[in-house]
């Protein structure tokens, strides 16, 4: 049943799944926790809320625009279904401020497959990059991908390479400068380096425990498909794929290296595989059982982890 509902993109799917969303959003920020209810805590809310949405359409755009994906909503209902599943990523206001500009940086660098306004995009990534580093200073290593997508499309031009350094250093002095002019005072550049650590041991907790085993008994799958999702993609999505593999390395390495708790982390999981998932579950040779299980453990998931 939910494959056939997820398996067209119609305007009811996606209002659909934006409904569910609010509504598990409104009751973990709301009812799942006693909390003084004032105007700035509802701003705030409405805020993140509106950040949240923002980025499922923005997931949604990705996969339409890049043509990774045909006219369906699979992306969009696995990344909306894996982060109800995960209550305190629905709490977390500036982190996830932080990965929507991380994803606005993606978004330019997939975009570049079109050939047009390559070194704005390029430079454009950069910029966005540095404001989500300026957040959360791991996110430094998605310079990776970013020249990973400047080999792939734009190599021919050995400024390309440069352009993104340039787009990040004029972001960092115009943030330098906002904090003389308001604050009076310079920055301590250190803080915005990441601090590599010990990695943690992510399953410490019994509850995020169980749905990072499932989250990573998904990816798994999708690991031992992927010679098979990348083989029957035409050329333009099989690079695009390409590009969101490596997004999904890095991710996978800050995961581990960041000391955030694994409860919002978890988004560095969920947005690379939830396009991948979406990817292949539109090949004609994934069959709907599969498609079906998928769903009922993400859902199953959801159940445990409200009960927990």
């Amino acid at each position: 049943m939910l494959t056939r509902f997820f398996s067209h993109s119609k305007p009811i799917a996606f209002t659909i799944i934006s409904i569910l969303f609010t509504v598990a959003f409104f009751i973990e920020n709301f009812l799942s926790k006693s909390v003084e209810v004032s105007t700035s805590f509802i701003l705030n809310k409405i805020g993140l809320l509106a950040v949240f949405l923002f980025i499922i359409f923005l997931l949604n755009f990705m996969v339409k625009r890049n043509k990774i994906h045909k006219s369906n909503t699979y992306a969009v209902s696995i990344f909306v279904f894996l982060s109800i599943a995960f209550p305190e990523l629905l709490r977390s206001s500036e982190f996830i401020l932080s990965y929507l500009f991380l994803l606005l940086s993606m978004r330019k660098i997939l975009s570049l497959r079109t050939n047009k306004n390559v070194k704005q995009k390029i430079f454009d990534s950069g910029f966005l990059l540095m404001i989500s580093i300026l957040f959360d200073p791991f996110h430094l290593l998605f310079l990776i991908f970013i020249y990973f997508g400047v080999i792939m499309y734009a190599s021919q031009n050995y400024r390309h390479f440069i352009i993104p350094l340039f787009g990040i250093l004029v972001a960092f002095v115009m943030y330098t400068s906002f904090i003389l002019i308001v604050e009076n005072s310079f920055l301590n550049y250190s803080i915005y380096l990441p601090r590599f650590s010990s990695i943690e041991n992510p399953f410490t907790n019994f509850k995020y425990s169980f749905l990072l085993s499932l989250s990573l008994l998904l990816l798994l799958w999708i690991v031992i498909q992927f010679p098979k999702i990348y083989s029957r993609s035409k050329l333009h999505v099989s690079e695009s794929i390409s590009l969101i593999l490596v997004f999904l390395v890095v991710s996978l390495a800050v995961l581990l290296l960041n000391e955030t708790s694994i409860s919002v982390d978890i988004i560095y999981l969920i947005f690379p595989l939830s396009i991948l998932i979406g990817n292949y579950f539109q090949l004609n040779s994934t069959k709907k059982w599969i498609k079906e299980v998928f769903y009922a453990l993400i859902l199953g998931g959801i159940v445990f982890s409200a009960i927990i």
